[in-house]
């Protein structure tokens, strides 16, 4: 019994494409669809776009610092230098960024830029899949689940992932196929190691008739 080591390697590999494609692909959705949908609805009170703006930056500010701090704890654990972090400023369309210094070989340079890069999808459906937890399993007051739901769509509106994050994330492919991978192969080599010992003590049990 279990899964041939040509058909985990297969499987694995498969998994690991689909959770490339997945994270760019669900930044970029939120990017056109969540945030698109918001600013033009919000355009029809205010064509100049300004109260768009106030709700993207300044309204959802927990979400600006979520993003940004993502952008440098991920840079951080990949051993990148975090040479600014700026959560508030005036200047032009984004309340905050993070400036990094990728160290090392280029491929780990690389690496960094990517894990950097897709740091706030990962935490942001991190986040996200907490507060629903949340809600469902937990019996809140109201002024808690107002709290929560609002923090909901901070994170939300500020999962997506810029143009300059996916440039950035395309570099590091080979290191996240590799990693997802592996990770896959630990998984299913568990996998198949707990049916065959189960089969193991099924079959040693004997049957009364």
């Amino acid at each position: 019994m279990g899964i041939e080591l040509s058909e985990m390697m297969k499987y694995s590999a498969l998994i690991s494409l689909a959770v490339i494609v997945a994270i760019p692909l669900t930044g970029l959705l939120i990017h056109l669809f969540v945030t698109g949908l918001i600013r033009n609805l919000l355009s029809l009170i205010d064509p100049s776009g300004k109260l768009f703006l106030f709700v993207a930056n300044t309204l959802t500010f927990p979400g600006v610092c979520y993003h940004e701090l993502s952008h440098a704890l991920f840079a951080l654990i990949t051993g990148a230098k975090v040479k600014k972090i700026v959560l508030y400023h005036k200047e032009g369309n984004h309340l905050g960024y993070v400036e990094i210094v990728p160290r090392g070989p280029l491929p780990l340079k690389w690496m960094q830029m990517s894990f950097s890069a897709c740091a706030p999808v990962i935490t942001g459906l991190i986040g996200e899949c907490t507060i629903l937890w949340a809600f469902i399993m937990l019996e809140l007051p109201i002024w808690a689940a107002v709290l929560l739901g609002f923090f909901f769509f901070c994170l939300l509106i500020h999962m997506e992932m810029s143009g300059a994050d996916i440039k950035g994330y395309l570099k590091g492919i080979p290191f996240f196929f590799l990693l997802f991978f592996l990770l896959a192969m630990a998984v299913f080599q568990y996998t198949a190691g707990s049916i065959v010992e189960s089969a193991s003590i099924t079959a040693a049990i004997p049957l009364n008739i």
